[in-house]
């Protein structure tokens, strides 16, 4: 990882020094835990793989540590896990830390039917997204019904 290279091998680092820690202090000390499993043994544990939750805090973490692969790894899963209770969710997260595969399937999974979408429309998720992430809203609505101007490109 780039992040843990600077911090153990970076000029100027409190964590060069001998026997000094790496502190993680905005991430659980189960998630830790996970993470470091994963981090040393390229696999995510079997009860962490079943929950989804579990799965977005090791995303959070992947991603702000730079492990591509099992961030990447976390993200697929996350996108398999979707629900329409969490979609809404996902979709904030996905935009929040930048993941645009998430977002896309976020979106798909929200528009691949009205009747879907409504079901959405119909959770606690979706309403936290109106109020936070008001903007998502028109990338949704692009997805259901492109802007006119895109329309008659994608017609040439």
């Amino acid at each position: 990882s780039p992040v843990f290279k600077q911090m153990l091998f970076g000029a100027g680092m409190r964590e060069v020094a001998a026997n000094s820690e790496v502190p993680m202090t905005d991430v659980e000390p189960e998630v830790a835990s996970l993470f470091l499993h994963a981090l040393y043994t390229d696999e995510i544990k079997e009860d962490a793989w079943d929950d989804d939750e579990i799965m977005c805090h090791l995303f959070t973490a992947f991603h702000k540590y730079q492990v591509d692969h099992l961030m990447k790894r976390c993200e697929a899963r996350i996108i398999a896990l979707t629900s329409k209770d969490v979609v809404a969710e996902r979709l904030m997260m996905a935009d929040l830390l930048d993941s645009p595969r998430l977002r896309k399937a976020s979106i798909e999974f929200m528009t691949s039917s009205l009747s879907q979408l409504s079901a959405v429309q119909a959770t606690e998720g979706f309403q936290r997204l109106i109020e936070q992430r008001p903007k998502i809203l028109a990338d949704i609505l692009a997805k259901l019904s492109p802007p006119a101007a895109a329309q008659s490109e994608e017609a040439r």
